[in-house]
Protein backbone atom coordinates (compact mmCIF):
# COMPACT_ATOMS: atom_id res chain seq x y z
CA UNK A 1 0.00 0.00 0.00
CA UNK A 2 2.80 2.44 0.88
CA UNK A 3 4.67 1.62 -2.32
CA UNK A 4 1.53 2.19 -4.37
CA UNK A 5 0.92 5.53 -2.69
CA UNK A 6 4.52 6.62 -3.27
CA UNK A 7 4.32 5.67 -6.96
CA UNK A 8 1.39 8.03 -7.35
CA UNK A 9 2.91 10.75 -5.17
CA UNK A 10 6.46 10.79 -6.62
CA UNK A 11 5.52 12.51 -9.92
CA UNK A 12 3.58 15.20 -8.02
CA UNK A 13 6.55 15.88 -5.73
CA UNK A 14 8.98 15.99 -8.67
CA UNK A 15 6.74 18.42 -10.56
CA UNK A 16 6.64 20.68 -7.48
CA UNK A 17 10.43 20.45 -7.00
CA UNK A 18 11.14 21.30 -10.64
CA UNK A 19 8.52 23.99 -11.28
CA UNK A 20 9.76 27.32 -12.65
CA UNK A 21 10.24 30.08 -10.10
CA UNK A 22 8.62 32.98 -11.94
CA UNK A 23 7.97 35.25 -8.93
CA UNK A 24 10.54 37.53 -7.36
CA UNK A 25 11.57 36.53 -3.86
CA UNK A 26 13.50 39.40 -2.24
CA UNK A 27 13.89 37.39 0.97
CA UNK A 28 15.08 33.82 1.31
CA UNK A 29 15.14 31.66 4.43
CA UNK A 30 17.40 28.60 4.21
CA UNK A 31 17.58 25.80 6.76
CA UNK A 32 17.89 22.04 7.07
CA UNK A 33 16.25 19.39 9.16
CA UNK A 34 17.63 15.93 9.69
CA UNK A 35 15.54 12.86 8.98
CA UNK A 36 16.06 9.15 9.29
CA UNK A 37 15.93 7.74 5.77
CA UNK A 38 15.68 4.08 4.82
CA UNK A 39 17.70 3.02 1.80
CA UNK A 40 19.90 0.18 0.64
CA UNK A 41 18.81 -2.01 3.53
CA UNK A 42 19.67 0.42 6.31
CA UNK A 43 18.55 3.62 8.00
CA UNK A 44 20.78 6.70 7.92
CA UNK A 45 20.49 10.37 8.83
CA UNK A 46 20.08 12.77 5.90
CA UNK A 47 19.69 16.51 5.74
CA UNK A 48 16.59 17.92 4.07
CA UNK A 49 17.71 21.30 2.73
CA UNK A 50 14.78 23.72 2.55
CA UNK A 51 14.41 27.16 0.96
CA UNK A 52 11.46 29.38 1.78
CA UNK A 53 11.02 32.44 -0.40
CA UNK A 54 9.13 35.50 0.74
CA UNK A 55 7.60 37.23 -2.26
CA UNK A 56 7.06 40.95 -2.80
CA UNK A 57 3.60 40.71 -1.20
CA UNK A 58 5.16 39.25 1.97
CA UNK A 59 3.81 35.73 1.47
CA UNK A 60 6.02 32.75 2.32
CA UNK A 61 6.37 29.89 -0.10
CA UNK A 62 8.47 26.75 -0.02
CA UNK A 63 10.41 27.19 -3.23
CA UNK A 64 12.59 24.14 -2.95
CA UNK A 65 13.90 21.23 -0.95
CA UNK A 66 16.55 18.61 -1.50
CA UNK A 67 17.77 15.56 0.39
CA UNK A 68 21.53 15.66 1.00
CA UNK A 69 24.11 13.64 2.92
CA UNK A 70 25.22 16.72 4.84
CA UNK A 71 25.06 20.51 5.04
CA UNK A 72 28.37 20.93 3.26
CA UNK A 73 29.16 23.93 1.07
CA UNK A 74 28.91 21.59 -1.95
CA UNK A 75 25.45 20.30 -0.95
CA UNK A 76 24.06 23.80 -0.36
CA UNK A 77 25.82 25.04 -3.51
CA UNK A 78 24.20 22.35 -5.66
CA UNK A 79 20.80 23.17 -4.13
CA UNK A 80 21.19 26.92 -4.72
CA UNK A 81 22.37 26.29 -8.30
CA UNK A 82 19.21 24.25 -8.95
CA UNK A 83 17.04 27.06 -7.57
CA UNK A 84 18.81 29.59 -9.81
CA UNK A 85 18.37 27.33 -12.85
CA UNK A 86 14.63 27.31 -12.10
CA UNK A 87 14.55 31.13 -12.10
CA UNK A 88 15.50 32.31 -8.60
CA UNK A 89 17.25 35.68 -8.84
CA UNK A 90 17.52 39.13 -7.28
CA UNK A 91 17.65 38.03 -3.64
CA UNK A 92 18.08 41.01 -1.28
CA UNK A 93 18.40 39.23 2.07
CA UNK A 94 19.06 35.66 3.13
CA UNK A 95 18.50 34.44 6.68
CA UNK A 96 19.89 31.17 7.96
CA UNK A 97 21.71 29.59 10.85
CA UNK A 98 25.47 30.09 11.08
CA UNK A 99 26.39 26.71 9.57
CA UNK A 100 29.71 27.19 7.77
CA UNK A 101 28.77 25.28 4.61
CA UNK A 102 25.51 27.17 4.24
CA UNK A 103 27.08 30.59 4.82
CA UNK A 104 29.87 29.90 2.29
CA UNK A 105 27.37 28.69 -0.33
CA UNK A 106 25.25 31.82 0.29
CA UNK A 107 28.25 34.04 -0.38
CA UNK A 108 29.19 32.14 -3.52
CA UNK A 109 25.74 31.92 -5.13
CA UNK A 110 24.12 35.18 -3.95
CA UNK A 111 27.02 37.64 -3.80
CA UNK A 112 24.83 40.76 -3.82
CA UNK A 113 22.42 39.56 -1.12
CA UNK A 114 22.88 40.57 2.50
CA UNK A 115 23.02 37.73 5.02
CA UNK A 116 21.51 37.74 8.50
CA UNK A 117 21.65 35.08 11.14
CA UNK A 118 18.25 33.62 11.94
CA UNK A 119 16.84 35.08 15.18
CA UNK A 120 15.54 31.70 16.35
CA UNK A 121 18.93 30.02 15.99
CA UNK A 122 20.71 32.99 17.55
CA UNK A 123 18.33 32.96 20.54
CA UNK A 124 18.86 29.23 21.06
CA UNK A 125 22.64 29.70 20.96
CA UNK A 126 22.43 32.50 23.55
CA UNK A 127 20.36 30.31 25.88
CA UNK A 128 22.76 27.39 25.44
CA UNK A 129 25.58 29.58 26.83
CA UNK A 130 23.55 30.84 29.80
CA UNK A 131 23.41 29.12 33.20
CA UNK A 132 20.39 26.79 33.47
CA UNK A 133 18.82 28.76 36.33
CA UNK A 134 18.88 32.01 34.26
CA UNK A 135 17.46 30.48 31.06
CA UNK A 136 13.73 31.00 31.84
CA UNK A 137 14.35 34.68 32.57
CA UNK A 138 16.56 35.16 29.51
CA UNK A 139 14.22 33.32 27.17
CA UNK A 140 11.95 36.38 26.82
CA UNK A 141 14.73 38.97 26.46
CA UNK A 142 15.61 38.38 22.79
CA UNK A 143 11.97 38.64 21.71
CA UNK A 144 11.61 42.00 23.44
CA UNK A 145 14.74 43.22 21.67
CA UNK A 146 13.63 41.87 18.26
CA UNK A 147 10.23 43.55 18.63
CA UNK A 148 11.53 46.93 19.86
CA UNK A 149 10.00 49.95 18.13
CA UNK A 150 13.40 51.31 17.04
CA UNK A 151 17.16 50.77 17.30
CA UNK A 152 17.49 53.03 20.37
CA UNK A 153 14.89 50.99 22.29
CA UNK A 154 16.54 47.71 21.19
CA UNK A 155 19.94 48.92 22.46
CA UNK A 156 18.38 49.95 25.78
CA UNK A 157 16.79 46.52 26.20
CA UNK A 158 20.05 44.81 25.27
CA UNK A 159 21.92 46.77 27.93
Amino acid sequence: MVSSLCQRLDPVVEAFRNRPLNNRYPFLVADAIYLKVRGYGRVSSKGLLIAVGINEDGHREVIGFKLADSESEASWGDFFAELKERGLESIDLITSDDHKGLVKANRKHFQVAAWQRCQTHFSRNVLDKAPKKRQPELQQSPNRIYNAKDKKEARRLLA
